[in-house]
């Protein structure tokens, strides 16, 4: 893959993890439980090449940064189901931060919704990554918390999958009615 980057989007990312049903698990000598649900994650750097994609969030990344790549960001969505009491439970989150919609973090949701469609919609050729920064911290970081879940520990593979241009596309479209969602939601209180 030569092209690195296509109209203000560099090197992105998705992956998806769906836990059919709770599980104990041990990491660095604490049992924690990952509840049933979902985990899905967007990552890519924003550039001002082809448009203005960096410029539209600055703003957002400084409220919001990004811990590896202060040009990155991090959009994830969950939910997931308490195992103590049944109940179903979203979050929304930037760059590790989460957020609840609401007059001041509706135009963050907006634009995080504008950019999913815009990557959701990019021809699948137009998509690259440069194969060097699958290896990098900041790489790894993106989808680190992955690799808590035992069927999905490999980082080196859950980075390929997520980098492959169908994977990008597919995830960057499902988080992108996951942010339609809660955008319609909100505005139809």
């Amino acid at each position: 893959m030569n092209k690195i980057s296509f109209g203000g989007i560099k090197n992105p990312g998705a992956y998806t993890h769906y836990q059919e049903r709770a599980k104990s698990v041990s990491l660095a000598g604490q049992n924690y439980i990952l509840p049933r649900g979902r985990v899905m994650s967007f990552n890519c750097e924003l550039t001002n090449e082809n448009g203005n994609d960096l410029d539209d969030f600055k703003h957002i990344l400084k409220a919001y940064p990004n811990k590896h790549n202060k040009n990155a960001i991090n959009i994830t969505y969950e939910w997931c189901i308490n195992p103590n009491n049944g109940e179903k439970m979203r979050m929304y989150s930037i760059n590790d931060n989460i957020l609840d919609i609401n007059r001041v973090t509706f135009d963050v949701f907006n634009k995080v919704f504008k950019l999913l469609k815009k990557v959701s919609q990019m021809p699948r050729e137009q998509i690259s990554v440069d194969n060097s920064y699958l290896r990098t911290l900041e790489a790894q970081y993106a989808f680190m918390e992955y690799t808590a879940y035992p069927d999905s520990s490999d980082i080196n593979k859950i980075l390929d999958d997520a980098h492959r241009r169908d994977t990008v596309i597919a995830g960057a479209n499902a988080l992108c009615k996951k942010f339609a969602n809660v955008l319609t939601e909100y505005v139809m209180r």
